[in-house]
């Protein structure tokens, strides 16, 4: 069938498991007593059978884990499905546009252009601010895509409930490493146009399970499970991060422990750098020749292929110090 135009994809690298896997801000602090506390066995039926629908057990277990409202949570396939049911809400917006601070997770951009979507980029500015006025103007009927703590500049975006509280539209706020910053129940959903992407993969360490979440108030949720899979996570990953939930102190100490670490080498780098999150991204010339001359060593990182702000540089997942 001959198309238009080629659809937008992901460019991942491949790099397999037998290098330093610093590329995807997994979580190495984890021990494998967390593992083994949340290993759950699947019964025969749980495999004949679908799950229930929407994974609901698993929806209430996280909205009782964060005392949300009964019907908040979205289960999903990964953040990165939540960001698409969030992009796809669009299409009964007032307008189909997506105004996303930029740099930041470039899945918003392709799921954007994948979904229909008009997409403009609005950037950070050199102190990483953004002008709020500028964006709910320009936003008015459309959405809002914030990544809070960002990738890849790893900060806060201190504007984020100040955009919450002006736009008149969707605000699409990514929450992947919200853990890392200590933000561990969402709150920004009590606004009514939010819809908050959060996932088990980053903080959390269960990233080869694909189990995310939206979180936003009941009406909207409703909307967004319209959108969703009727069966979007499978009986085994379901019940491990039920397991995982009544296991959290394995997480919230792995947490500590990456801070401690992230903090006390960020500093004895002498390069500029963004730091927060479990990474840090280094300014560095010669981006692209660097991150191959680690990957021949077996680091693999990611070079930023000229984003704004980071013309030239790698970002790295912080690991436990040897």
């Amino acid at each position: 069938m001959p198309l238009r135009r080629a659809p937008a994809f992901y460019a991942e690298p491949d790099v397999g498991y037998r290098v330093y896997r610093l590329h995807f801000n997994e979580n190495y602090f984890l021990p494998d007593e967390y593992y083994e506390a949340i290993a759950a066995p699947v019964e025969p039926w749980e495999i004949r059978f679908y799950t229930q629908p929407y994974n609901t057990s698993l929806a209430e277990a996280i909205e009782g884990y964060h005392g949300l409202p009964k019907g908040s949570v979205v289960v999903t396939a990964g953040a990165d499905d939540g960001l698409r049911l969030a992009i796809q809400l669009l299409n009964y917006a007032e307008e189909k546009k997506l105004l996303v601070a930029e740099p930041t997770y470039s899945m918003a951009r392709i799921l954007a252009e994948q979904l229909g979507a008009e997409y403009r980029a609005v950037p950070f500015a050199e102190d990483l601010s953004l002008d709020v006025d500028a964006i709910a103007r320009g936003a008015k009927g459309g959405g809002v895509y914030l990544c809070s703590p960002n990738n890849p500049t790893g900060h806060l975006v201190k504007e984020l409930e100040e955009l919450a509280a002006r736009l008149d539209g969707l605000l699409i706020y990514d929450a992947a490493y919200a853990e890392f910053a200590d933000l561990w129940r969402p709150q920004l959903y009590e606004y009514g146009n939010v819809v908050e992407v959060r996932t088990f993969s980053k903080a959390w360490g269960l990233a080869g399970l694909r189990v995310g979440y939206l979180v936003a108030r009941p009406e909207l949720a409703n909307a967004l499970r319209a959108l969703a899979y009727p069966h979007p996570v499978s009986a085994y990953s379901a019940k491990v991060v039920e397991r995982a939930l009544q296991n959290d102190n394995y997480v919230k100490k792995s947490v500590a422990e990456m801070r401690a670490v992230r903090d006390s080498i960020a500093p004895r780098i002498p390069l500029d750098k963004y730091v927060g999150a479990n990474f840090m991204t280094l300014k560095i010339d010669g981006a692209t020749a660097v991150a191959e001359e680690l990957y021949r060593r077996g680091f693999a990182v990611r070079e930023l292929g000229g984003k704004p702000l980071c013309k030239s540089c790698i970002r790295f997942t912080v690991a436990p110090a040897p």
